[in-house]
């Protein structure tokens, strides 16, 4: 097993010399993007008796909060609209 540490240690000072991944991880931090991890939406679905429950949670940075909301989908309303009409809905409060 010890060529196996050895050659962990290897791949890991390899991946640790990389000069490229520091430029790139500030670039990111500083720039806004499409998939920028400070201004995104999660959700959960949830099965619940009579329905499903969608929960949103977003962070809001500058209060330094997060904010979390409840939807319910009726049993009967097909869920993949409905996922989309909340998904547009709270997209637009922000």
């Amino acid at each position: 097993m010890k060529w196996f540490d050895e050659w962990i240690m290897r791949r890991a000072r390899q991946i640790n010399d990389r000069p490229q991944m520091a430029t790139a991880i500030s670039r990111a931090d500083s720039e806004p993007s499409i998939g920028d991890r400070r201004q995104r939406m999660n959700f959960a679905v949830y099965r619940a008796n009579g329905g499903t429950v969608v929960e949103i949670t977003r962070y809001d940075r500058k209060k330094d909060e997060n904010h979390c909301d409840l939807h319910i989908v009726h049993p009967d309303d097909n869920l993949g609209e409905a996922l989309g009409k909340i998904i547009t809905f709270e997209s637009l409060k922000s």
